[in-house]
């Protein structure tokens, strides 16, 4: 709450303190954590690296190639930092996508990516290298993933009456720092995580996947990072995959949505 309040007076904003706190949406930070991926255990959530896959899972193909494996969540340990209890209590969540390509999420790109849902015995999993033949992001540098909770912003709340367009350039610069921060080193903190609202670069992420009147839900957020590997998505682009909620609540991750938007 101290940190909010300094970014709040850092951008002349304490007059909007409580027309921002109740805009606030809750999310789930992924944290990378450098890690000798041989030392990451079985099962435990991870980005990049090979996946831990119960026996007889194959690798998902996108027309000739197999897909690149982005992270795996093991949701036990996600759980405790969901404060809205959207997520599974447990099993493990797969992302995959095509890293080298990077298709947009256009309709004709359906296949593109692949969210996998495993929820049984943890001791039957297998790390699995890629298949693939090709150079090129085949496999990212492995990270173990550690969690926080963190908060969220719309990018037009309801709630906020602007005074004028310096409140709103003001709100903007303070959503983005509280979501993208910099580091001790300046460098921009990657802003990958999971629920709450997406940071969008073009159109509103939610309205572009969704007709009116649903309630969709973002499912992860995957930005644009250093590392692993230096991977750019189009333009210093995110990556974002979202469901409805009642999908969500019953496990129906084959109606995951995606799009990739940049600058």
């Amino acid at each position: 709450m101290r940190k909010i309040e300094q970014l709040l007076a850092d951008h002349d904003l304490s007059h909007q303190k409580s027309a921002i706190m109740d805009s606030f949406k809750n999310a789930v930070k992924l944290n990378k954590v450098k890690t000798d991926e041989n030392d990451i255990p079985l099962g435990s959530s991870k980005i990049g690296g090979s996946p831990d896959l119960p026996a007889g899972w194959e690798f998902p193909r996108y027309e000739d190639e197999y897909l690149t494996f982005m992270l795996q969540v093991n949701l036990s340990e996600a759980k405790p930092y969901d404060k809205d209890k959207l997520l599974p209590e447990s099993g493990i969540l797969y992302l995959f996508y095509e890293a080298l390509e990077q298709p947009w999420g256009f309709d004709g790109d359906e296949g593109c990516f692949k969210v996998l849902y495993f929820d049984g015995d943890l001791g039957g999993l297998e790390r699995k290298k890629s298949p693939s033949s090709r150079k090129e992001f085949v496999a990212f540098p492995a990270f173990q993933l550690s969690f926080e909770k963190i908060v969220t912003l719309p990018e037009s709340p309801g709630s906020l009456d602007f005074a004028d367009d310096d409140d709103e350039a003001n709100y903007f610069d303070f959503r983005q720092e509280l979501v993208q921060p910099e580091d001790g080193d300046g460098k921009v903190v990657p802003a990958h995580y999971m629920l709450g609202e997406p940071l969008n670069i073009q159109d509103d992420v939610l309205e572009e996947l969704f007709e009116d009147g649903a309630d969709p839900v973002l499912l992860f957020q995957i930005d644009s990072d250093e590392e692993p590997a230096d991977v750019m998505w189009g333009d210093s682009g995110m990556l974002y995959f979202c469901m409805e909620k009642e999908d969500l609540m019953e496990k129906r991750f084959d109606r995951v949505r995606f799009t990739l938007q940049c600058f």
